[in-house]
């Protein structure tokens, strides 16, 4: 399982992907990157940050890190805000890592007597069914600091926090949601709605895709309905 070692701002993603030009060398981009992560210190920790950032919203687009090839964030970081694409960030990072997704699940569950999320708590629990001490230590303190940077969490204390808000996501956002869900998560055509991971909505408020699925049927799915199956065939 890969760890997610360094915390990440949704402001890092968004102006990386507006500066990296399609057809360019990714190593071109490592010297600007410093000056988008100006509150990083040190080479070690920015370099770990860009690997993640650029893991996840670049190479895993694409077969070859030679070039730079458009995705769909490139694209949408040229359309949307970033207030727009922050819950499609947090969105992606959720589908990259595995570590996150079990950390999700697990968040419910570490709530202390004074419902605050205590970290030491989350960290004991992860363990116990994991057991890589040292990659869950800096997993979910990374994790839970850059649910921080995306407004989700507030931090109260060294290792207790509390929940802000969950993401409310827009119609349009839902399909993008959707788009993204088949490509990055499922890497499939068909999306079974019947059947969502649910450790990737944790953060969002709740969305009913059956009904976006039929707003948006006939333009970039066909949406199949019956009894027994809610479907989307993606075009």
């Amino acid at each position: 399982m890969i760890g997610f070692d360094r915390p990440v701002k949704p402001e890092w993603i968004y102006e990386t992907l507006k500066m990296v030009k399609v057809g360019g060398k990714p190593t071109i981009y490592n010297e600007p990157f410093e000056d988008i992560a100006k509150e990083l210190v040190g080479k070690e920790g920015k370099r770990k940050v860009r690997t993640i950032i650029f893991r996840s919203f670049i190479f895993s687009f694409q077969e070859k890190r030679t070039f730079i090839e458009n995705n769909i964030f490139i694209e949408w970081a040229k359309q949307h805000s970033l207030e727009y694409l922050r819950p499609l960030f947090l969105a992606k990072l959720l589908m990259d890592y595995e570590i996150t997704r079990f950390i999700t699940k697990k968040i419910e569950l570490s709530f202390d007597h004074t419902n605050q999320l205590s970290s030491a708590i989350l960290s004991q629990k992860m363990i116990q069914e994991y057991g890589d001490r040292e990659v869950v230590r800096h997993s979910v303190n990374d994790f839970l600091r850059t649910l921080v940077h995306f407004n989700i969490l507030e931090r109260i204390k060294l290792r207790k926090f509390r929940f802000i808000r969950k993401f409310h996501l827009s119609d349009e956002q839902a399909k993008d949601f959707l788009l993204l869900y088949a490509q990055s998560f499922l890497k499939s055509g068909i999306i079974d709605l019947s059947s969502l991971e649910s450790s990737l909505l944790y953060f969002f408020e709740y969305v009913d895709f059956k009904d976006v699925a039929r707003k948006v049927h006939g333009n970039y799915w066909e949406y199949i309905r019956d009894m027994n199956q809610n479907l989307l065939l993606l075009k």
